[in-house]
């Protein structure tokens, strides 16, 4: 099978952007509430993106049909698991959230064969298998045991979100042809007005008093980490699939390691230099051969 460095580059780099994102909610979370961070996220990535829609002529969703895919993709990958995360951190160690989050990969391989009736190949169980494997070792065990000694409702929170990133990639997969840059800005546009109510007063009232680093957490959170970010996912995710694409999942505990090592003058242990050869060997076994995208969907992505 020939390998399709494409798709490989997409998760090494939705992985960096990734890698860092528990640190950056850390500090943001010094900027406001749960809702109001969310809200703000949200609304800075749909700048971002609708202006690029602007820019370059690309036409919004039209039809009913695709405004409610794009609702769906706002509510399941963007309103609830940006609040539910911002929430469960507020109490969860990053360590405990990261080993949860992990779990996409299976409810992404639960939900295709159930909703889009795709076969998963041993293989395929092998390699997550294998990636699981990794990612204790990299994230060690006791952060792993720490998730049942965890705090109840923050703990279903963040696997509330793990849940509702696993369907959004069958989301994605059944979605009608449609430019990524306006489908996402819809998606974001719905996230808004879903998250406005909860947490634009509560951001107005916070901001002129939020420390500058949290501000600018908050800035690289919604501009670079989601509205860049949330672009290269639907290719991605419409070129590989999504079970392959959620094997970034796997990699974002390596990444936050090797900035710790640049940044912070943290160094891997054995252990997780170990992790991290499982965690390669888990995305090879695993990996899917990308299924053809449709005509119209290749002609309208441009």
């Amino acid at each position: 099978m020939k390998t399709d460095w494409l798709s490989w580059g997409a998760v090494l780099a939705l992985s960096i952007i990734w890698g860092g994102s528990f640190a950056l909610i850390e500090v943001a979370l010094a900027a406001g509430e749960p809702a109001a961070l969310a809200f703000a996220r949200a609304a800075l990535a749909l700048i971002v993106l609708a202006g690029f829609a602007v820019l370059t002529g690309q036409e919004f969703p039209k039809s009913r049909s695709h405004w409610l895919w794009s609702g769906a993709i706002g509510i399941t990958s963007l309103a609830l698991p940006f609040t539910l995360i911002f929430w469960a951190q507020q109490t969860l160690p990053s360590s405990v959230i990261a080993a949860i989050i992990a779990t996409i990969p299976l409810f992404v391989l639960l939900n295709t064969r159930i909703f889009l009736k795709e076969p998963i190949q041993p293989s395929q169980w092998v390699g997550f298998t294998i990636g699981v494997a990794g990612l204790i070792a990299v994230t060690g065990v006791d952060a792993v045991a720490g998730i049942f000694e965890a705090p109840p409702l923050p703990q279903l929170a963040a696997l509330g979100a793990a849940i509702s990133y696993g369907i959004t990639g069958v989301i994605v997969r059944k979605g009608p042809a449609i430019a990524p840059v306006p489908a996402t800005a819809a998606s974001f546009m719905v996230a808004c007005v879903l998250l406005a109510p909860f947490g634009a007063e509560s951001l107005a009232a916070a901001l002129p008093s939020a420390p500058p680093s949290a501000l600018i957490a908050l800035v690289v959170l919604g501009v670079l980490q989601t509205g860049l970010a949330q672009l290269l996912r639907f290719w991605a995710v419409r070129r590989a699939g999504p079970v392959f694409m959620s094997t970034t999942s796997y990699l974002i505990p390596v990444w936050a390691g090797l900035f710790g090592v640049v940044f912070l003058s943290e160094y891997p242990t054995s252990e997780a230099l170990i992790g991290f050869a499982l965690i390669l060997a888990g995305l090879f076994t695993a990996q899917n051969k990308p299924q053809a995208v449709r005509a119209a969907s290749a002609s309208n992505a441009g």
